[in-house]
């Protein structure tokens, strides 16, 4: 699977919670971070028709877990 990066900022004092509470977790904070935008951008797929009109416009590689989505949303919608 190809990534790319993403980079944001945030306050020093944020960034030294959220790598503790990461740490606690057992999870790295990339990880962390994909789950909670993967599971905010499956919402929008679902209640915003723009974003999902956009979506459901991409070629995702088989078994993916935006083929798989992308699957589902066609099911939910009956597309």
């Amino acid at each position: 699977m190809k990534t790319k990066r993403v980079n944001f900022n945030m306050a020093e004092e944020c960034h030294a919670l959220l790598k503790s509470m990461c740490a606690l977790k057992g999870v790295t904070v990339s990880e962390y971070c994909y789950a909670l935008i993967a599971e905010d951008f499956k919402k929008f797929v679902y209640t915003d028709e723009r974003i999902r009109d956009l979506f459901l416009k991409g070629n995702y590689p088989v078994g993916s877990k935006a083929y798989n989505l992308q699957l589902r949303v066609q099911e939910h919608f009956q597309l």
